[in-house]
């Protein structure tokens, strides 16, 4: 036999977990609670206990109408209750004041933004928009507002005419910005953080921070050019700027090994610590136009896939120290790593493509990727080979 205490808790558990459906008008209606009405032992062996629990639900003054049966006890038949029937979420929402206040809250706010934005996208962002504090829910509808109206603005983020705002609020509430816009879920399955970042600006009609690509100039006459400077991060358009020509344009992931070399080499430059960010490096023309072009990364599949779309961006890129010898000689420094997220890469040459494919079979039968950091190949191995690619002259 239930008690009307256990019927509001559990109402309550209830409406925590599926008043954001309700909202949307899903659910069967109206909701049915058994409340286990004694059965035949407990009416035989403590009739005043059954007695006592129908009172309890006759002075029940909760959500819901009692719907009684007809049962029979030794001294005869006597109502009891079987069922709590709620009509429709408004009345379950009366379980309790905090029920009560959350179905209201929720209720006014998809009114309101339904009207503000018809386009919007409710399915994953009831919830999150019913919790939200009365402050933050005034900035996302004054942001999106905003946003929408001025689709092409081209300002930065710190540039807004919004209170409160910055990056980090941003990435917190970029889903429900994209959602109320009418946008599909943010940031895609399997995105990088840095390239989510990009596209929701862009769709956004914000314009990003340029990022600095690190960059080592190891040719004294080169660095005439840029002040003397060895090492210094520029955006890509200032890099198209630059009207020099190396002979030798060398590709690192990893920023550190970008300042692993430390000597001289006529003609040749380093790129490196711009992860994967393929067409910053296509859109430089001395990359695009250099004899040269050497790429050195992880030996995983990000890294495969970046080297196929670089060339594929006309980038005549020779790798180093990819191939399946070197992850076999270093497997024992592998970690978990990135899965496939494409059929092929057509691209890669044979000893790429080699690698590829292994590291594929290993990602479908176990369910992990493997991961080879460029940093963890041991630089007495690793400098050799960069030294020699650096010397060898193209073609």
């Amino acid at each position: 036999m239930l008690q009307p205490d256990q019927v509001t808790a559990q109402l309550q558990d209830r409406f925590e977990r599926d008043h954001p459906d309700w909202a949307r008008g899903r659910g069967t209606w109206p909701l049915r609670i058994p409340l286990r009405p004694p059965t035949t032992t407990e009416r035989a062996t403590d009739p005043a206990a059954c007695h006592t629990w129908a009172a309890q639900w006759r002075s029940y003054t909760g959500p819901g109408t009692v719907e009684h049966t007809s049962v029979r006890f030794p001294t005869g038949t006597h109502p009891m209750p079987k069922t709590l029937i709620l009509a429709t979420p408004a009345q379950a929402a009366q379980a309790s004041a905090g029920t009560r206040a959350t179905w209201q809250r929720c209720g006014q706010r998809l009114t309101r933004l339904q009207q503000q934005f018809p386009g919007a996208r409710f399915g994953r962002i009831i919830r999150r928009l019913t919790e939200l504090d009365d402050t933050t829910y005034r900035q996302l509808t004054e942001t999106t507002a905003w946003l929408a109206t001025h689709p092409t603005s081209g300002l930065l983020l710190r540039q807004l005419p919004i209170e409160g705002i910055g990056t980090k609020w941003l990435a917190q509430h970029a889903a429900l910005i994209l959602a109320l816009l009418g946008d599909p879920d943010f940031p895609a399955d399997g995105e990088e953080p840095t390239s989510a970042r990009i596209r929701l600006h862009h769709r956004l009609g914000l314009r990003t921070v340029p990022e600095l690509i690190q960059v080592a100039v190891l040719d004294p006459a080169l660095r005439s050019h840029v002040g003397g400077m060895r090492h210094f991060a520029a955006s890509v358009d200032d890099l198209r700027g630059w009207s020099q020509l190396p002979r030798t344009v060398i590709i690192l992931e990893n920023k550190e090994t970008g300042y692993a070399v430390t000597g001289d080499h006529p003609g040749a430059v380093i790129l490196h610590g711009q992860g994967f960010s393929v067409p910053a490096y296509a859109r430089i023309p001395w990359v695009r136009n250099a004899p040269a072009v050497i790429y050195w990364g992880d030996l995983d599949l990000p890294g495969l896939q970046f080297l196929s779309d670089l060339r594929g961006l006309g980038v005549a890129a020779r790798s180093i120290l990819t191939d399946q010898a070197t992850f076999d000689r270093y497997r024992y420094l592998a970690v978990t790593g990135a899965g496939p997220q494409r059929a092929s890469l057509p691209r890669l040459t044979r000893p790429e493509t080699d690698l590829y494919n292994y590291l594929t079979a290993h990602a479908t039968s176990t369910g992990d990727g493997l991961l080879l950091e460029q940093e963890r190949i041991p630089w007495p191995h690793a400098w050799p080979a960069l030294a020699a690619a650096m010397e060898s002259r193209p073609g």
